[in-house]
């Protein structure tokens, strides 16, 4: 099978001839091909060029046009700072006060916003040269947006203290943009949709419910719609949220290292969500050794059976020792029937 072919009688509920890979590169990749952080992030043949050499390397399944989470927001109109070595950043919010959120905040066409453009060129350049690889695009979710907009700290203390109309005024908003962005991608050639929502795993499960849950489902339920299939990925320990996340209807979710396998597992049941992860990226991928690498894959592997993907909880880490990274695709290659 090439690996569309291995992804897609996946998410078909089929066998497919080895377990997918999906492990997330970013800045792994920018420097093992020689290329800075800001390269990789602002510069789509650069990103394209870095994974499709990184995919064969290493038999990457999925081609992801994901380098950091502020590409919207800097479509928005956020200042960014692009490091030469590491993940861009907004050093001002861009909302200041949640109330005037929605006279601050317009949603934009993102072939009209720098690297939103970017990443849609990625899109494309992956169909166009990608071969026989699944392509995936990358959106923040509109939880994760806001955090990006207005400061982490700021939105989670006015998620708990302010009135909950501000507070969705704002999410409505970033949803908008992200199904908008999500759905050009999919235009573009995009087969997986990534949903990048890494604070709603600092809320509770009642928060969860009225300020992520609905804006994740309706993004969701858009690029579906628009015939792409999503994968949502929440950084953290997402236990207490786990139910509500696959509740969502995503194809695919991503679980962090902290997160049992096995239990989701069980929370699956006959939905037949498919499960991502969750070795841990520091203490295996990083500071393991390819045997650790390989018993870590295998115990994942093992705790769900069918309708799995292998890879690290997240990212893996740029200094990773490239016979670790070696040594999950000769794992996957050996031991599959």
């Amino acid at each position: 099978m090439t690996s569309r072919e291995r992804v897609f009688a996946l998410l078909d509920g089929k066998k497919p001839d080895r377990t997918p890979n999906f492990n997330i590169l970013m800045a792994f990749s920018a420097r093992q091909n020689g290329h800075t952080y800001r390269e990789y992030a602002s510069d789509y043949r650069v990103l394209c060029e870095c994974d499709l050499k990184c995919c064969e390397t290493f038999s990457i399944d999925l081609l992801s046009a994901i380098s950091d989470p502020m590409r919207e927001a800097e479509g928005f109109g956020a200042r960014v700072v692009l490091p030469e070595d590491d993940v861009p950043y907004s050093p001002v919010a861009l909302v200041d006060d949640i109330y005037a959120a929605a006279d601050v905040l317009k949603t934009y066409d993102p072939y009209n916003g720098r690297r939103t453009e970017d990443r849609l060129r990625a899109v494309e350049y992956f169909r166009r040269n990608g071969g026989g690889y699944a392509v995936g695009g990358w959106v923040e979710g509109a939880f994760a947006e806001c955090c990006d907009l207005r400061g982490i700290n700021d939105f989670l203390a006015d998620a708990a203290c302010e009135e909950p109309e501000a507070i969705h005024a704002m999410l409505r908003i970033a949803n908008e943009q992200a199904i908008r962005f999500a759905v050009e991608q999919v235009k573009a050639g995009a087969d997986i949709v990534g949903i990048g929502d890494a604070a709603t795993s600092l809320i509770s499960p009642d928060m969860y419910r009225e300020f992520a849950f609905p804006y994740q489902k309706a993004l969701i339920d858009a690029i579906h719609a628009a015939g792409g299939r999503t994968k949502l990925h929440i950084c953290g320990n997402t236990t207490n949220v786990l139910p509500q996340m696959i509740e969502t209807g995503t194809d695919i979710v991503d679980l962090d290292w902290m997160v049992d396998l096995a239990r989701a597992k069980q929370l699956v049941g006959a939905r037949g969500t498919i499960l991502c992860g969750n070795y841990d990226p520091v203490a295996v991928l990083l500071q393991g050794t390819p045997e650790r690498v390989r018993q870590s894959v295998l115990a994942c592997r093992a705790a769900v059976p069918d309708g799995y993907i292998s890879s690290a909880g997240c990212e893996v880490p740029r200094d990773t020792p490239p016979e670790n990274l070696l040594a999950v695709a000769e794992t996957l290659r050996s031991t599959d029937a």
